[in-house]
């Protein structure tokens, strides 16, 4: 008879005690993905957007079209809407609730959003959007930076982190009343520590959700003040 080992026992005690379910329809999970938090296809069903799209208006920008409010200086591209279960609580859980496990289904649903538009991004550098070291101690982890970076291995483009930094401590956009009070709020919040090193590049810029796109505005603004040629504003949903 063969033996079990230590290890073995112990996954064994974990999904007789916690069994691991998807967290969008609660069904049991597969053996060999119990550290997973979503099924496959819960995944699947989650409708990704196929365009790019204009910050201030929303308009869908057509392939090879121009951008309509050149003054927000970044062309969005949300994954899907935030108004999906799926996305809206794997979001959740690894913002609000720490599951840093939350961060690989969301990069799969980026990757298969950008594999699926008709625009090349190889020359493009993943930019994280920063937290300020205060929050990102609390939380255990930056977000931006953990689902960015896997996004990046699966598409094959480099990560560009720690240079754009948030030298100022904000209260949580999500807090303010209004655009204007977020825009306020996070008013010079970020900072190049070597601008050289943006000058002349394609950026993604990366975060987990936009609501009124002020935050991906003033960190857009600063690329651009640095030299960068493009910025794409690449997040998991949009609020709007």
């Amino acid at each position: 008879m063969p033996r079990i080992s230590l290890a073995r026992i112990k996954d064994i005690a974990l999904d007789a005690l916690f069994p691991p379910l998807c967290l969008t329809c609660a069904k049991l999970l597969p053996s060999h993905r119990r550290s997973s938090v979503s099924c496959d296809a819960c995944l699947t069903a989650v409708p990704l957007y196929d365009g790019l799209f204009c910050p201030a208006c929303l308009r869908r920008i057509p392939h090879g079209g121009r951008l309509c409010h050149p003054e927000t200086k970044y062309v969005l591209a949300p994954a899907a809407n935030y108004g999906n279960m799926t996305v809206q609580k794997l979001i959740w859980q690894c913002k609000y609730h720490n599951w840093i496990s939350a961060a690989e289904p969301i990069a799969k649903l980026m990757t298969k959003y950008m594999q699926g538009l008709p625009h090349d991004f190889g020359g493009y550098a993943v930019v994280p959007i920063p937290l300020h070291k205060n929050r990102e101690w609390s939380r255990g982890f930056n977000q931006a930076h953990v689902i960015g970076t896997r996004m990046a291995a699966y598409l094959g483009i480099p990560v560009v982190a720690g240079n754009l930094v948030r030298a100022k401590k904000t209260s949580a956009q999500a807090d303010q009343k209004d655009y204007a009070a977020r825009e306020e709020n996070i008013r010079g919040a970020f900072h190049a520590l070597d601008p050289e090193a943006f000058k002349g590049r394609s950026i993604m810029l990366v975060d987990d959700v936009t609501t009124s796109g002020a935050t991906l505005h003033e960190a857009a603004k600063v690329m651009k003040q640095c030299g960068a040629k493009n910025v794409v504003a690449l997040v998991a949903a949009r609020a709007r």
